[in-house]
């Protein structure tokens, strides 16, 4: 079926745009869907199941999954359809020949589930007392104005007279049952929390500052076997070593000073941190026209492809159906990645620093606002305390401290996370 519409500009010229149906049974078709919590990748892949009853042709579940979290979605309930008054479609222009082409698309509601908390179920008991109703009623009966005589007048007679569902309760109470197992409990709540956050592989039960982040994790051995700092031990000054480092960052300056100008036999495991921190500060400079080259951005962070790789791999997201002019697919850095990267940076300068670093280090480096700094400290663990006179005297810093930024952020064992206020910000 073919329709034409009217031309969407308004001058007489422009040109009619085609409206077609495609109801063709291709392999790959669309799927409207809303999530009811977590909202997976952008890069996630669903996979589609239709039902072989042909009774049952409309019924689809899509499903997907991430390291953590379960995504299933279904268009029906109950044996029932989700809906059943209207209809979605998803249209694709075709600017070659001008033709809008419309596809029918299922509609899904998608839960997610924690894996580790899969058998763990709760259900919220609600009360609501009828003699507060039937007192409120009165009131409004003896004082109340006409409209709101008229309004309860109107709950009356909309009320349910229970003696005669009184049959169907048992049928009620397990169709509500079903319903209520799948709400999320706090404690699913918490997890589906904790499983988001944009740190690395961390353990609650630590009791020690150095046990509580996997580094292993942070930096892959395989991946720092490629991390060349040989050009760094053989330099023999200062200028030395910011000719092998891919960031202007005081605070990597002075952490590479330090190992290797103060000490006989330098620590080579950390010194690959520090070395790692840069290339991190490095990418956290890159603007989304940059990452377009991949080329120049190895030539900038002065890496090993194989180091470069991880960090494209594991702090950008690819565009589905996008490739640069080299055949190369477009990544993007998007906020939750970028909230990611700037966590494991964080991490990085504590586990270099022996677990204390000042937001000021953070801010100037990454030229982040001072209150955006201590956030994303607080965010991977670290307690805000005040710092004395002469810590902040020894500070590295790049600019001259600010009033009211005499903070220091320290990672303690067990680890706390900040709690969300309950409370919308005026």
């Amino acid at each position: 079926m073919v329709a034409k519409r009217k031309s969407l500009g308004g001058d007489a010229g422009s040109k009619k745009i085609k409206v077609s149906i495609d109801t063709s049974r291709a392999a790959v078709q669309p799927v409207v869907a809303s999530f009811a919590a977590a909202v997976p990748p952008v890069a996630s892949t669903f996979a589609t199941y239709k039902s072989v009853d042909k009774n049952k042709a409309s019924e689809c579940i899509v499903v997907s999954e991430t390291e953590k979290i379960e995504y299933v979605g279904q268009t029906f309930e109950d044996n029932k359809p989700l809906f059943t008054g209207c209809q979605y479609l998803v249209g694709v222009y075709d600017k070659t020949t001008d033709t809008v082409t419309f596809r029918t698309a299922p509609y899904v509601r998608i839960n997610s589930t924690i894996k580790s908390l899969k058998d763990s179920t709760g259900v919220v008991d609600r009360d609501i007392s009828s003699r507060i109703i039937q007192a409120r009623n009165e009131l409004g009966e003896a004082f109340g104005n006409k409209k709101r005589k008229a309004q309860i007048r109107a709950e009356e007679r909309n009320r349910i007279n229970m003696d005669s569902v009184k049959g169907d309760m048992s049928v009620i109470e397990a169709s509500i049952g079903v319903r209520t197992s799948s709400m999320p409990t706090a404690q699913d709540l918490k997890g589906l929390e904790n499983a988001n956050r944009p740190i690395p592989k961390y353990n609650p039960e630590a009791t020690k500052p150095e046990d509580i982040y996997d580094m292993d994790g942070v930096l892959p051995k395989p991946i720092a076997s490629h991390i060349n700092v040989t050009p760094l031990t053989k330099a023999t000054d200062v200028d030395g070593y910011r000719q092998n480092l891919p960031v202007r960052s005081l605070f990597v300056l002075k952490k590479v000073e330090s190992l290797l100008l103060n000490q006989r036999k330098p620590d080579i495991d950390l010194l690959r941190r520090v070395v790692y921190l840069s290339y991190l500060m490095k990418f956290f400079t890159f603007s989304a026209s940059a990452l377009k080259n991949r080329d120049k951005c190895v030539e900038l962070l002065m890496c090993a492809p194989e180091v470069s790789d991880q960090i494209f791999e594991k702090f950008t997201e690819c565009v589905a159906g996008s490739v640069n002019p080299d055949g190369s697919p477009v990544v993007i850095r998007t906020p939750a990645s970028e909230s990611k990267l700037v966590c494991h940076i964080a991490v990085l300068m504590l586990a270099v620093n022996n677990w204390v670093v000042y937001p000021l280090e953070l801010s100037a480096d990454l030229g982040l606002p001072i209150r955006k700094a201590e956030k994303f400290l607080t965010s991977v663990g670290c307690k805000l305390e005040v710092a004395s006179a002469d810590e902040i005297a020894t500070c590295v810093m790049s600019k001259r401290p600010k009033a009211g930024a005499s903070k220091k952020a320290v990672l303690k064992a067990p680890i706390e996370f900040p709690k969300q206020s309950m409370h919308r910000a005026r």
